[in-house]
């Protein structure tokens, strides 16, 4: 292939790339299902507006397995240290498509959650007072009989959660959910 060929179908090739979104990512995020007896272990959020729950975890570092990525953001959103087991859940977030689209829109995530265990296998389980992220005002055991009615996001795992549904009878692909 010629030189100017080369060059021009590298250059057309960046064209399509820069025309579907310059600016467009897609996150990778690790959030970790940590339960001890009974309880499990999640973020707690507090807005002007609003109160509500995640899984503890974050977006995934260049150059960082996501493993890694689940073990140093639970270190640092909750001060425990954790040993992933498995993948249970893979749960896709377009922003645009849901009820917080106003905020949103251009948020598009994909989250892998792990179920983990803590690395004390004796911990002493207390609630946290812990600002790692932004509107984050602690990290919390909950019971798993409450987490059915908490304001835990994403809401589709609350149910998932509650019952223990983390075997292979039970998809791992959950899709675009909130």
């Amino acid at each position: 292939m010629c030189d100017e060929c080369g060059t021009q179908i590298r250059a057309f090739i960046g064209v399509l790339f820069v025309n579907q979104s310059s600016t467009a990512t897609i996150r990778i995020s690790a959030k970790a299902i940590i339960i001890h007896d009974n309880q499990i272990l999640l973020i707690r959020y507090k807005s002007d507006s609003d109160e509500w729950y995640t899984l503890p975890g974050g977006g995934q570092l260049f150059g960082e397995t996501l493993t890694q990525t689940l073990i140093r953001e639970c270190l640092e959103e909750t001060t425990y240290e954790i040993e992933p087991e498995r993948l249970v859940f893979v749960r896709e977030y377009i922003g645009n498509n849901h009820e917080f689209a106003e905020f949103d829109k251009d948020v598009h995530q994909t989250e892998l959650v792990f179920l983990s265990s803590l690395a004390d296998k004796n911990p002493d389980i207390h609630n946290l007072d812990i600002n790692a992220d932004r509107d984050q005002i602690g990290a919390q055991w909950i019971n798993l009989e409450d987490v059915i009615n908490l304001p835990l996001f994403p809401a589709a795992l609350r149910t998932l959660i509650a019952e223990k549904h983390f075997s292979s009878d039970f998809p791992i692909y959950l899709g675009d959910v909130n």
